[in-house]
């Protein structure tokens, strides 16, 4: 932006701030989370019921709406135990620190703005993508890499690491009863269709054109909404090819009226909604709403029937009162679902994303990584997750000998790294901040080397004990490929190695292992070889939860 400023004054800028907040992992500086405990001690019923007095002082809500009551499986704040609410309060400041924190450095870009002298004439637009998280799951995480790997997390363990919250080393994110307050007075989460899902905050502000300042408009707009809105804001049609490639129809309709008349009615259109089976649809100030259980048969959901204009919570269902009208909307529901490409249904949460898996990484078996290499994003890296596998480094080593990485993939919260200290080759497995490491049982000769470690997973010789979901898997080092020192662990990667990609030669990112990035490997590394073998088999429920926690 400061460049385009000072180059071409004249030619209009784009600039997508996209945030990591308030998604998991939620981190922020240590001293504004603290600030929140005190906030946040009272609980989350309390807090919803303070949150929605000031939602009815503000007028962001109709004076009657009530609350509903907790979402299934939220437990009243006092029936958990002082430790289990101080490791939850803890959750929640790190989540409002992380807002606080963003919320800061948006006035710097506000103030730059101001500074350039280019702030009148500047749409800001700030909006998010979806209603709160879920996949913090009832107690909340400390280090979700760990849990999504099948590592438990206890209450006290957790309490241990407190104060690591919000920081380089952890993955957290917070209970279902304080997303369940974020989405106050809204009925569930993330990933369905009832409010608590798809109801989001969206605020503009362009001073040279649009007078109003605080001004709330409660009209009804989608996402979609929002390209037509600026292309009649700015004046533009939207084409109807590019490059000579035709284009297909906005969905969306334009807005812009509601901007400057509070009383513009909403979006003439109904909108439908759908998420693995869960479907709405919003259509003249009503909404029919349905919750699919995974797995169950499509025909046996049970529609519920809301008027929005009325009952902004969605608490009291008028499906029994208005059959023919909820049928009605059913029935545009799937109207509009064949319209707009929604049909087949499928509501398969695991194959899916076993499939995909799958489909995205294909049939290679086999990379070559050459040293210079820059970093490569998790998506494209090799998918070692629950298989057997082997990498083998290529180096030369002069007599003086070398430390450094050879390869590591991931962060300080869950990651591998393969590396040299003090003459031993060493492997640390990382999940969740649990470090396995197998250390060499001699060191490594000077000279031209091959360094690697062989993963082998081993087949099971009696039925697993109850609860257990994992095998045991071997790390053995190898020296020229020669065995150098092993470990047997049933710790590994089940459902994810990282989100944070791969390096060769270094460890770009907070470390895996116990070293200071990033580490360089001091001697030549010539190239880095990985090799999977034909034995993965993903557990597809643990791969979607873990990615919805991503998405």
């Amino acid at each position: 932006m400061t460049r385009g400023v000072a180059d071409r004054p004249d030619i209009p800028w784009l600039t997508w701030v996209a945030l990591g907040a308030c998604h998991a992992p939620h981190q922020a500086p240590a001293d504004i989370i603290g600030s929140y405990d005190a906030e946040f001690a009272h609980g989350w019923d309390v807090e919803r019921e303070r949150r929605l007095a000031r939602q009815k002082a503000m007028g962001l809500v109709p004076e009657g709406t009530r609350m509903p009551a907790r979402n299934d499986g939220v437990k009243a704040w006092e029936e958990h135990s002082a430790d289990e609410r101080r490791v939850f309060t803890r959750l929640q400041a790190a989540f409002a620190g992380m807002l606080d924190h963003s919320d800061r450095h948006l006035a710097r870009l506000v103030s730059f703005l101001e500074t350039a002298g280019i702030r009148d004439n500047t749409v800001i637009i700030v909006m998010s993508d979806n209603g709160a998280s879920q996949e913090g799951g009832p107690l909340g995480f400390v280090n979700a890499m760990g849990p999504f790997n099948f590592k438990p997390e206890p209450i006290a363990e957790k309490l241990s690491r407190i104060d690591d919250i919000g920081g380089p080393d952890t993955h957290s994110n917070f209970p279902h009863g304080w997303a369940m307050a974020s989405n106050t007075p809204l009925r569930r989460y993330k990933q369905n269709t009832h409010g608590g899902g798809i109801r989001d905050p969206f605020v503009i502000n362009w001073p040279k054109r649009i007078a109003g300042k605080g001004e709330l408009r409660h009209q009804f707009v989608h996402a979609c909404d929002l390209t037509p809105t600026l292309l009649e804001l700015i004046g533009i049609e939207a084409p109807n090819e590019i490059g000579g490639c035709p284009q297909m129809p906005l969905e969306g309709e334009s807005f812009a009226r509601s901007i400057t008349d509070a009383s513009a009615p909403s979006k003439s259109a109904p909108q439908y909604f759908e998420m693995f089976g869960h479907r709405g649809l919003w259509q003249g100030g009503w909404k029919a709403v349905a919750f699919h259980p995974s797995g169950t048969p499509i025909e046996n959901d049970k529609w519920e029937l809301f008027h929005l204009d009325e009952d902004f919570s969605e608490t009291d269902d008028l499906a029994a009162k208005e059959p023919e009208r909820l049928a009605a909307m059913i029935a545009t529901w799937w109207a509009e679902a064949e319209r707009h490409k929604v049909l087949p249904l499928d509501d398969r949460f695991g194959p899916r994303f076993a499939e995909n898996a799958a489909r995205f990484h294909g049939a290679r078996h086999h990379f070559v990584f050459h040293a210079g290499m820059g970093h490569v994003p998790t998506d494209v890296a090799p998918d070692v997750r629950s298989r057997s596998y082997t990498i083998e480094a290529h180096v030369e080593i002069d007599e003086a000998g070398a430390n450094g990485v050879l390869i590591s993939h991931g962060d300080a919260t869950s990651g591998y790294s393969l590396y040299l200290r003090d003459g031993h080759l060493v492997h640390d497995l990382n999940i969740g901040g649990s470090h396995q490491i197998v250390r060499s049982d001699r060191k490594v000769p000077s000279g031209a080397r091959r360094l690697g470690v062989h993963v082998e997973r081993l087949v099971r010789k009696e039925p697993p004990a109850k609860g257990s979901r994992t095998g045991v898997t071997e790390y053995t080092l190898l020296i020229d490929g020669e065995p150098a020192g092993s470990l047997q662990t049933q710790l590994g990667f089940h459902t994810l190695i990282s989100w944070s990609g791969l390096d060769i030669g270094r460890d770009r990112g907070s470390p895996v292992s116990h070293y200071e990035a990033p580490f360089e490997f001091e001697g030549r590394l010539l190239r880095v070889t990985v090799t999977m073998h034909d034995d993965q088999k993903l557990d597809g429920d643990a791969v979607g939860n873990a990615q919805m926690a991503r998405q």
